[in-house]
């Protein structure tokens, strides 16, 4: 304690993750790569001519983009998370959602209309589809029809996930922590889907919020969809 100005102040230790802002980068789970299969989010490949509008095929933009962390396995703290996908104009009617197990087998699907929808689309899961069991791998997928007389043609993208609960010390950080340093602590520790839905909720509350922005930023670019960083 010192003495400042007749007033006793007392020295307080401020945790280093709430010192300062924390970069929003996703942490991958150590020594836990995805399994091989399923496809990545997206954003590299070609634009699929049958399912893309002239201004996106002018605009060399993705026609979909899944919101996943690639290569990785995504963390989710709940057991029915919401997926995203960023969807450009184009001229499917509908998609599929897929939940697949860590061998890809099928347990889930459902069809999402999507006509004269683009930008960013959730999908949560249902009370009648399976919730995700602790400590387990999924792989999920959102799938555009952009030719119904050969489905081979569809455009798939997706991503894998776990579903684990959140040890004693991450409630507590949480617990203390800002909205948006929620986000930073949710990337840390590889709880990506979280961070994910936290950040989307504060851009929407907040748009012109440079913090968000930022985090926006860092959180994507972190996994290569630097298409997302920028769409904001």
């Amino acid at each position: 304690m010192m003495l400042v100005s007749g007033i006793m102040v007392t020295n307080l230790t401020i945790p280093t993750w709430a010192a300062k802002p924390m970069p929003a980068n996703f942490e991958p789970p150590p020594r836990r790569d995805a399994p091989r299969g399923g496809t990545t989010g997206g954003g590299s490949r070609p634009v699929a001519l049958a399912c893309a509008s002239t201004s996106t095929l002018s605009n060399r933009t993705p026609v979909l983009t899944a919101l996943s962390p690639g290569k990785y396995i995504g963390l989710s703290r709940l057991q029915r998370p919401t997926f995203f996908v960023l969807l450009s104009p184009g001229i499917a009617q509908s998609a599929e959602f897929s939940l697949f197990d860590g061998e890809m087998n099928g347990i889930y699907q459902t069809r999402i209309p999507i006509s004269d929808r683009n930008g960013l689309i959730s999908i949560n899961l249902p009370e009648d589809a399976p919730s995700l069991v602790k400590n387990k791998i999924y792989y999920w997928s959102f799938a555009i029809t952009c030719n119904p007389s050969d489905r081979t043609e569809d455009w798939v993208v997706g991503g894998w996930i776990e579903h684990v609960p959140l040890n004693q010390t991450l409630q507590q950080q949480l617990a203390k922590a800002s909205a948006i340093e929620r986000v930073s602590l949710y990337a840390k520790q590889a709880f990506w889907y979280d961070a994910v839905a936290t950040i989307i909720e504060l851009q929407h509350q907040q748009p012109l919020n440079t913090q968000i922005s930022q985090s926006w930023k860092e959180l994507f670019t972190s996994v290569g969809l630097n298409t997302i960083a920028i769409a904001n």
